[in-house]
């Protein structure tokens, strides 16, 4: 059975323009959210989400991205204001197989789900059960 609940807000977080395009489709073509934001570095996105006053309900994280990577962003992710960090959970998404990155990721409480690229409807579907309690 299909659900057509969506997600309020999500957040694309990768620095590849490509993935961002591809997932973004794929995103909304599944009507997954009300609503779409990307960013191409963790740096934009952090920087952003301190003043954020609608916080997504799903960020979607690269892990592997220059500057600042994936695991970055969530060591610094606790420093956002509460709202932020009390509402959005995290999805990595990642081309990354690594049992150690997957485990680590899972340290931090706000991940949700570990996703290996590309984005496919049974993980749509596991994430609107898990987010949206349905």
């Amino acid at each position: 059975m299909e659900h057509k609940r969506t997600v309020r807000k999500a957040v694309l977080i990768d620095d590849s323009e490509i993935d961002l395009f591809i997932q973004k489709r794929f995103l909304e073509v599944s009507h997954f959210s009300e609503e779409l934001v990307m960013y191409n570095s963790a740096n934009e996105a952090l920087s952003r989400l301190k003043s954020e006053q609608s916080p997504p309900d799903v960020i979607f994280l690269d892990l592997n991205m220059p500057d600042e990577d994936g695991l970055t962003f969530l060591r610094n992710f606790n420093n956002l204001p509460t709202l932020v960090t009390t509402r959005s959970k995290i999805v990595v998404l990642t081309s990354s197989e690594s049992q150690a990155e997957r485990d680590q990721v899972f340290s931090f409480k706000q991940v949700i789900h570990f996703i290996t690229k590309p984005l496919k409807n049974t993980d749509i579907e596991d994430l609107k059960r898990i987010i949206l309690n349905i």
